[in-house]
């Protein structure tokens, strides 16, 4: 592992060559065949956007054999892609709906990759589980805290591998920043503090307005679960993001409650991914909450939240604060901590710190690059890693920056994917939470075990969607 001492006297992340470390599990057997040198069957749904990346994760190693997409114009540019990428690879098999591919091609597949908006998260991965097949999951893995629970729940039954599209939970810098607060580099650790830049779409409350669908686009299928309603179109609050216009489809979904999750569902899978592990992967006890204007059908313009952790093992009670969007036109983020250079801090515009008594460590939106300060712990911290003094506690990825390559090669030569469900579905949960306190407008009291809000009885309706479209679940 190699640092180098750049500007500042800061931690850039140069080279690993880290071997990985996997934990050994039962794997299911892939149609009789040596797993040795096994090119999985993958199936895609959600084709284009950020479904087109995760499957170039994996298009080199393993056969993409179907692609599903609503959008007949994303679907056939996805396939083009498919095919400049790979052209001597077999044509994939082209659906506008998952359950049809399912009926028609469920004995040709592996396993799927879920990335389509949030809303049909857990509609598709169950079908895929159903069928006792693999699954990836974009971020969050639902968006609802029920949905969570029974998707976890069901990969468990099925005995599938999983994984959640989080990369950074696969780098080398995640592990990095837990072993050095694990192990004292920064002291204490009392405080630590998110934010985002995020929302980059139109987010506050807005009416929805009935427009013609576009042609190319089959919204009932968009839907899915969803009660079934006119394809709709908004008017973009005055002062927020209009370059992507004012339709649903393909972009500005992450707004409205029913098929997105807001900035926090965006990004806090990223963002307090290294926050949850180093935390003992445990849930907050209560969350404060403060924002703009939210409505039951939008998600605000910007948000602050305090999440609130009793002390546990080595660690103190503390908090973890939240912050979003833009407040009175600024960008909208936590203090910063003395120690921390000014133009370090102003150069991130998403990012993490964690405050201890004897420093700070402050990464980016998925901890690539932690860095220690005050600047003098630089050589301080370098010298022990070179003499064994912080050690290499956590396991590492075979595919640092590529979840689905990893959980494909854990399908096929065994292993535990770093953001299984058995880690993602709670690390999902302390997302959520923060906007079920956003939609109740109050601070909220948590009761893990039995899913439930317990000082702010009508918050509970946000724990679950209202009613699920016959033929989808």
């Amino acid at each position: 592992m190699i640092y180098q001492n750049l500007t500042r006297r800061r931690f850039i992340l140069r080279s690993t060559g880290v071997a990985a470390t996997v934990f050994a599990m039962p794997n299911l057997l892939l149609h009789g065949q040596d797993t040795a040198a096994k090119r999985l069957n993958i199936a895609v749904i959600g084709a284009l956007g950020k479904g087109q990346s995760d499957t170039r994760g994996v298009d080199n190693d393993h056969n993409i054999v179907a692609l599903v997409d609503v959008d007949s114009k994303r679907l056939d540019n996805a396939a083009k892609g498919l095919k400049k990428a790979r052209p001597s690879a077999k044509a994939p098999r082209l659906y506008a709906d998952f359950r049809t591919m399912f009926d028609e091609m469920a004995k040709d597949i592996d396993a799927v990759i879920v990335s389509t908006p949030d809303h049909t998260h857990f509609v598709a991965a169950q079908w895929a589980i159903r069928h006792k097949k693999h699954v990836c999951v974009q971020k969050p893995l639902c968006n609802t805290l029920w949905e969570v629970r029974e998707l976890h729940r069901a990969a468990q039954a099925a005995g599938v591998t999983t994984q959640m599209g989080n990369q950074g939970r696969t780098t080398e810098g995640h592990r990095l920043a837990k072993e050095w607060i694990e192990q004292g580099v920064i002291g204490t650790l009392k405080e630590v503090r998110l934010w985002t830049n995020r929302p980059i779409w139109p987010q506050s409350p807005m009416a929805k307005k009935a427009s013609d669908c576009p042609p190319n686009l089959q919204w009932d299928l968009w839907l899915t679960s969803e009660p079934s309603e006119p394809y709709f179109e908004f008017d973009v609050p005055a002062g927020q993001n209009s370059k992507r216009g004012n339709s649903v489809h393909p972009f500005n979904w992450r707004g409205w409650w029913q098929f997105g999750s807001g900035a926090l569902g965006d990004m806090g899978c990223h963002i307090m991914d290294a926050t949850f592990n180093v935390l003992g992967r445990r849930l907050p006890e209560k969350i404060e909450v403060e924002s703009s204007p939210v409505s039951d059908l939008n998600a605000p313009a910007w948000s602050r939240l305090v999440y609130h952790f009793a002390a546990a093992g080595k660690l103190p009670a503390l908090t973890v604060s939240w912050l979003d969007g833009k407040k009175d036109g600024q960008p909208h983020k936590p203090e910063r901590d003395e120690r921390v250079p000014k133009e370090e801090y102003d150069r991130n515009d998403s990012g993490m710190m964690f405050i201890g008594t004897e420093g700070v460590v402050m990464a980016d939106t998925y901890c690539n690059r932690p860095m220690v300060y005050p600047d003098a712990k630089d050589d301080e911290v370098r010298q022990a890693m070179k003499d064994g003094k912080l050690k290499k506690t956590e396991p590492r990825s075979a595919h640092p920056g590529n979840p689905q390559l990893e959980w494909a090669d854990c399908i096929v030569h065994g292993g535990r994917p770093s953001s299984n469900f058995d880690y993602s579905a709670p690390l999902s949960e302390f997302v959520l939470l923060g906007n079920l306190a956003i939609r109740s407008g109050q601070t909220i009291q948590w009761d893990t075990q039995n899913l439930k809000v317990t000082n702010v009885a009508a918050a509970n309706r946000f724990i679950k969607r209202p009613a699920y479209r016959a033929g989808w679940v």
